[in-house]
């Protein structure tokens, strides 16, 4: 009987092989379907801009690589010859099967889907990971696909499982989501955008309620979650969370992806806010072994220098009196004259820097020219831009490839400047569209004569996109879209959405009526309040601070303690700022002060409370972890806090040395308007504030100085090594 047998089970085994050996695939939609990078991408594809020098779509299939694809399908619309030309010269072409699809008709990522499914490239049998933005990932993704083998195992209507990351950095496009945790079923989704915003209740308290960071957004997702015919169901993963080592949960050892320390990096260009942010964490090595010295992906050889500065070895030009302050990158032929300034920037090759001039905080493309005497702050320059002398560029500014700024220009802030004029939705090739006066009047006034470019509207005040993917999108809002770009901050859109009250929440006396820095412009007048008097009910309060007290007590996990706070946030419909604001609050009333107190033993007990419970705060931190500094500055002007307010700054420091603030989020905070007191008509009140910030303000400038010194230190330090060996 066993050689009857034996047959079926190699005939078995071999079927099941034949599938587990089926390639892995993975579908990179290379079109956006929205209009955040347009002015940048005019004449090349969103996925080839690059990031610290290398096209997004090698760090995108270097990700893929790391996660075991085999096979991956770029499904183009515009610029698919510059695609195809790119990974034809890739030497990705040689390590992965590479297919480009391209399609006129699909205009969004839905029309992609169904005409991808239309050409059967892809192996019904097994599952295919969906990139829906460029991605920078050293995560295995491959290991979600196995977990989504072995639910559809056991349960056949799973016909999709979301990857999300919880932790680390917010961002605007949220939702806010419903899980079971024994299934890990996806019950409920819930957009959940700033501006408008909307009221959202969920009272299912034993199921978990998160957060995601890196969720794509899909009506897709909604319309399986509400169809009772279809019967099917999503399943969310959380990455990362299988590669936490046994005890590292208890042992207090971070798992962030932004630290550092866990290892664990997934992010997504969605929009030129993210990108920044992005490039920042890549100099960081936050994704590594994704960084600029390993060569992988791209093809440049970079030196890293201390403060991770990475200088390309091809004939870079540093003058002696160029100061470099970290994370940033130099493109390979590029060249710095003397006294220039570069703060977390990068500079593609072939860049020319003039005497005198700043850089911080902007990405700048390949062969730009940057005359003397300029200020460019936060801003995007693409390829082959010319800036004249004495131009001052405003942060979140987009110059698109071969602009030309004439001297003295001066670009205003969030502008968005093209080397040809503005094309909407409804522009028509055929008919003659001519600059009228008034438009060339407004270009002649902000660029004036000696420049060659045409000034775009603000990308929120461009008309809504014809897209169905778009028509019904919340995060399309005009002030939301506000959030998604590069330079903008919460702290800095409104000062009026935040109360600089000295009142204690339990007064009964009424706030000080803050005054909008930005009323002249309408910023974000619907944005969800966040000042104390306006906010959840006391029971919030009682209920929060019982649950605070619970987990400080009997030393609950963060994540527990977050859970709890979570469902009591959703059920009082209160808000996650009052819920940040409380847990601050809390923690800091737990750092003991008297007469005798020194600076050493309160700066120690501040870092102690923190490194423990400072994770806790910043996941309630919304899209700005600079509101941590100006909570923790309203919460020492409060009543029966006036033993707080003259350790301010030990305060600030207890914070930075337990991580729960970084050094970029207090340069934020000291640079914020709220934290010098402008949102209060109340001069009495406003005194206070600029006090107590005049506390904290040099502990800021200390580190950022130290940041200077170390560079400059390095570069004298190179400087001799180089002369020794003359």
């Amino acid at each position: 009987m066993a050689p009857k047998k034996q047959p079926v089970k190699i005939e078995s085994k071999t079927k099941a092989d034949n599938v587990d050996e089926a390639p892995l695939q993975a579908v990179v939609l290379a079109d956006s379907y929205n209009r955040r990078f347009e002015v940048l991408c005019q004449d090349q594809p969103r996925v080839l801009l690059p990031l610290c020098s290398t096209p997004l779509l090698a760090w995108t299939l270097e990700s893929l690589s790391l996660s075991k694809v085999k096979q991956v399908f770029v499904f183009c619309g515009v610029h698919a010859e510059k695609i195809r030309a790119f990974i034809d010269s890739s030497p990705y072409k040689h390590t992965l099967d590479i297919q480009c699809l391209a399609s006129q008709t699909a205009m969004s990522a839905g029309d992609a889907l169904r005409e991808l499914d239309d050409r059967n490239v892809l192996n019904a049998e097994n599952p295919f990971i969906l990139v829906h933005s460029p991605i920078i990932s050293n995560y295995d993704l491959s290991k979600m696909v196995e977990v989504h083998k072995k639910r559809r195992e056991e349960d056949k209507n799973f016909i999709m499982t979301m990857g999300v990351g919880l932790g680390g950095r917010r961002h605007p496009e949220s939702p806010i989501m419903l899980v079971h945790p024994p299934s890990s079923r996806l019950l409920h989704y819930h957009q959940n955008p700033l501006s408008p915003s909307e009221p959202h209740i969920l009272t299912h308290t034993k199921y978990e309620i998160w957060e995601s960071i890196s969720v794509k957004r899909m009506h897709f997702v909604n319309g399986v979650l509400t169809s009772e015919l279809l019967g099917k169901k999503i399943a969310v993963h959380v990455v990362g969370k299988d590669d936490i080592q046994d005890g590292e949960e208890e042992s207090g050892v971070k798992t962030d992806k932004r630290s550092g320390n866990g290892g664990t990096y997934v992010e997504r260009i969605r929009d030129t806010r993210t990108f920044g942010e992005i490039t920042r964490d890549v100099l960081r090595r936050w994704a590594f072994p994704l960084a600029p010295d390993n060569n992988e992906p791209g093809g440049v050889q970079y030196e890293l220098r201390a403060g991770n500065v990475y200088i390309a070895k091809d004939n870079v030009v540093l003058s002696r009196t160029t100061t470099l302050s970290g994370p940033l990158l130099i493109g390979p032929r590029s060249a710095l004259a003397h006294n220039t300034h570069i703060h977390q920037s990068t500079l593609g090759g072939d860049c020319n820097v003039g005497p005198s001039t700043t850089i911080t905080q902007s990405y700048i493309f390949d062969d730009v020219r940057i005359g003397a005497n300029c200020t460019i702050r936060e801003c995007v320059i693409g390829e082959g831009v010319v800036i004249g002398d004495d131009v001052k560029v405003g942060k979140g500014a987009l110059l698109g490839n071969g602009v030309r700024l004439g001297k003295g220009t001066r670009v205003p802030e969030f502008a968005r400047i093209g080397r040809e004029r503005y094309q909407g939705d409804d522009y028509d090739s055929e008919e003659e569209d001519e600059e009228d006066d008034e438009e060339r009047d407004r270009r002649l006034e902000v660029l004036g004569e000696d420049s060659i470019g045409y000034l775009w509207p603000n990308e929120e005040e461009e008309p809504p996109s014809d897209s169905e993917d778009e028509g019904d999108d919340p995060y399309e809002h005009p002030k939301n879209k506000q959030l998604l770009q590069l330079g903008r901050r919460l702290s800095n859109l409104s000062a009026s959405s935040v109360s600089l009250s000295t009142l204690s929440k339990a007064s009964s006396s009424a706030a000080s009526s803050p005054l909008s820095i930005a009323s002249s412009a309408s910023t974000l007048p619907d944005i969800a309040p966040l000042e104390i008097d306006s906010g959840p009910r006391e029971e919030f309060y009682i209920e929060a601070r019982e649950s605070l007290a619970r987990a400080y007590e009997e030393d609950h996990k963060v994540e527990n303690a977050a859970l709890e706070m979570r469902t009591l946030v959703m059920g009082e419909n209160a808000g996650q700022d009052a819920a940040r604001s409380e847990i601050l609050n809390f923690f800091l009333g737990k750092i003991e002060i008297n007469e005798n107190s020194t600076s050493s033993e309160i700066l120690n007990e501040t870092t102690r409370i923190f490194t423990r419970w400072g994770g806790l705060v910043r996941s309630f931190s919304t899209t700005d972890y600079t509101l941590i500094a100006i909570d923790t500055q309203k919460f020492v002007l409060e009543e029966n806090n006036e033993k707080y307010e003259k350790w301010f700054g030990i305060l600030l420091r207890g914070l930075y040395d337990s991580d729960t603030l970084t050094e970029d989020e207090l340069i934020d905070w000291r640079d914020s308007s709220i934290s010098k007191g402008e949102g209060t008509n109340n001069e009495l009140e406003k005194k206070r504030w600029k006090e107590v910030y005049l506390k904290g303000k040099p502990l800021v400038d200390i580190l950022e100085q130290m940041d200077s010194d170390d560079e400059e230190d390095s570069e004298e330090g190179d400087e001799d090594d180089d002369e020794d060996s003359d």
